[in-house]
């Protein structure tokens, strides 16, 4: 059961406008896909979900499999599409694989998945659970190799690129000193790649947003919501 703090609202608990028959299963799901395209900046070219416990025996009943890639697809829980994703992005020509792990679940959580894209040389993957209501946890980002293990719900900011840690500095303290309200960082750096998970209070406003990134042009930004 996740924490009472993992929910902003009632209407956090009580899920989303959806296509599908359970929040869990489909509404969270459609988000987890959604995450993992936001990471990516693009759509894929390659998915390959893997599912653990609960995700690993139901996904196909309860639609998941849908649900993630429409999430993937950038489409939002209420969008008839969700029904037909997978027939869409097969026909775009991108290649779906589906895999029901039976060892360690690396989401530590009943319904898990890990989701992981593709984009030219930018290969992403992002694990996170369903907990119930359409909200969802992100347990890990991974970038080109670079990680940032986490537990948090969204929003999340992600900043990922090859410069030096003090660019990444510099604009976190951009971003505080703008009034963006930071209530974590969790930091990265692996062969000269860095990846930082601001996890926020409040979804950071689109204006600040395109702001940031016109002064830090190095940095790949992925806002998760």
């Amino acid at each position: 059961m996740a924490r009472t703090a993992d929910y902003k609202s009632a209407f956090d608990v009580i899920g989303p406008i959806m296509i599908g028959p359970s929040s869990s299963h489909t509404a969270g799901a459609v988000r987890m896909g959604s995450a993992a395209r936001k990471v990516l900046g693009d759509e894929p070219e390659n998915i390959s979900i893997s599912y653990f416990e609960s995700f690993a025996e139901t996904h196909a009943g309860h639609g998941t499999d849908l649900a993630i890639i429409a999430g993937v697809l950038d489409f939002p829980t209420e969008d008839p599409r969700v029904k037909t994703s997978i027939e869409i992005a097969k026909s775009k020509g991108i290649n779906i694989e589906f895999i029901e792990e039976t060892g360690t679940n690396v989401g530590e959580h009943p319904n898990s998945a890990l989701v992981r894209l593709d984009k030219g040389d930018k290969h992403i993957e992002v694990c996170a659970n369903s907990i119930g209501g359409g909200t969802i946890k992100v347990r890990s980002i991974h970038v080109n190799g670079a990680c940032a293990l986490m537990n948090h719900t969204l929003p999340l900011l992600v900043l990922y690129g090859e410069g030096p840690l003090g660019e990444f500095n510099r604009c976190i303290n951009t971003l505080a000193e703008s009034g963006l309200n930071i209530n974590e960082e969790i930091k990265s750096q692996k062969d000269g790649k860095t990846i930082v998970a601001l996890h926020l209070h409040k979804p950071i406003k689109v204006e600040l947003l395109e702001s940031i990134k016109s002064k830090f042009k190095s940095i790949e930004f992925s806002n998760i919501i």
